[in-house]
């Protein structure tokens, strides 16, 4: 595919790739490790919920004036968007979940992570119901969507998280923990997993369940195809974690950076940078077969390039139970970090100035529209 007067595929990209891991590695070893895992990872990530609803609910193009704006302003004017978000719900966590304005301390940015969760859960399973089902205009949408993720979040932590396993460290405050049904260990690496899950059934199109929907139409209307499609995610999540944690014996924490958070990663890699690549003209399940191999592939490639990274910018960061800081830091710059950028320069920019005229890679659209 070409941009006018722009690079091909995969020439472009590779060099998204070279353009926003460099800079992500360059600023994830800008500042010490300490630093980087609270303050930097909490403001970069109050901006994520928002991001998603730009890109994959707004398509870039809302309000109306970014349809209208060229390269590079409409990217300019996106990240405008992204830090008064952050402006507005940076705050508002740390006084809610954190009791104060202090440094951001682990129930902080679990809440944080968790909003990230809830959105892509809202956004691609169940496409932005009920907001959507109120009305179709894409404020209501996106508002109300991005509102509602950080309200599933709140009650996901207070009912799921318990952090009485860290009662020993400085930043714990029995007041601020939720004392919810799960070690806050354990329940991450799940519900992370689960949208692991999640953009796997995205590449592969929901296949098996569109075909499902094929012969009941009625369950390709929402909230039963969420329903459907989220009952399936929780499934194959909790098999996917009971083989890696219980049957591989991984740390739970291990677990949760190599195999969902890098899987993750390269799914955006291939959709976000390369638009999916030559797997594109394949048919269903071949083509999400083909992404989901290229994105374990990618996952160990770029889980080793991060983990050599850290080790060679800050020596022996702590690996292991209780700190996780090796583990904690290469999950945080993959995922915080690097991230925001690949939706940011790919999207928001598309792929300004390599992708000449055009606007570049376009939002994965399977995430947001329904199989009917």
């Amino acid at each position: 595919m070409q941009s006018a007067k722009g690079m091909t595929q995969p020439a472009l990209g590779l060099l998204g790739v070279v353009v926003t891991i460099g800079l992500s590695l360059a600023i994830s070893t800008a500042f010490a490790p300490d630093t980087f895992g609270t303050w930097v990872a909490f403001i970069v990530m109050c901006t994520t919920p928002a991001q998603i609803i730009i890109g994959l609910v707004w398509h870039n193009s809302y309000p109306g004036i970014l349809a209208r704006l060229g390269q590079p302003a409409r990217g300019l004017a996106i990240l405008a968007m992204l830090a008064a978000t952050s402006c507005v719900v940076a705050p508002a966590v740390l006084f809610l979940v954190g009791g104060g304005f202090g440094p951001p301390t682990p129930f902080v940015n679990i809440y944080v992570i968790l909003t990230i969760v809830a959105t892509f859960w809202l956004v691609a399973v169940f496409q932005c119901w009920p907001a959507a089902a109120v009305s179709a205009h894409p404020a209501v949408v996106g508002v109300g969507t991005l509102v509602l993720a950080y309200v599933v979040a709140w009650g996901v932590f207070r009912a799921g998280f318990d952090f009485g396993g860290m009662a020993g460290a400085p930043f714990y405050d029995a007041a601020l923990d939720p004392q919810g049904a799960f070690p806050a260990w354990q329940i991450l690496s799940y519900v992370i997993t689960t949208v692991a899950v999640i953009m796997a059934l995205v590449l592969l199109d929901f296949w098996l369940l569109s075909r499902l929907v094929d012969a009941f139409p009625a369950w390709g209307r929402q909230p039963l195809f969420g329903l459907l499609v989220g009952t399936t995610v929780v499934l194959i999540a909790g098999l996917l974690w009971y083989v890696g944690v219980r049957v591989a014996a991984m740390d739970m924490v291990d677990y949760m950076v190599r195999v969902p958070v890098s899987l993750l990663f390269g799914d955006f890699i291939l959709l976000t940078l390369f638009q999916a690549g030559p797997s594109r003209r394949l048919p269903q399940p071949a083509k999400g077969a083909a992404l989901i191999a290229g994105s374990a592939a990618l996952a160990v490639l770029t889980h080793g390039l991060y983990r050599f990274t850290a080790l060679a910018a800050f020596g022996a960061l702590p690996a292991g139970a209780p700190a996780y800081g090796l583990e904690l830091w290469i999950a945080t710059a993959m995922l915080s970090i690097t991230f925001p950028i690949i939706v940011a320069y790919g999207e928001g920019f598309a792929c300004w100035p390599f992708a000449g005229t055009a606007n570049g890679p376009a939002a994965p659209q399977a995430a947001t529209q329904g199989t009917r």
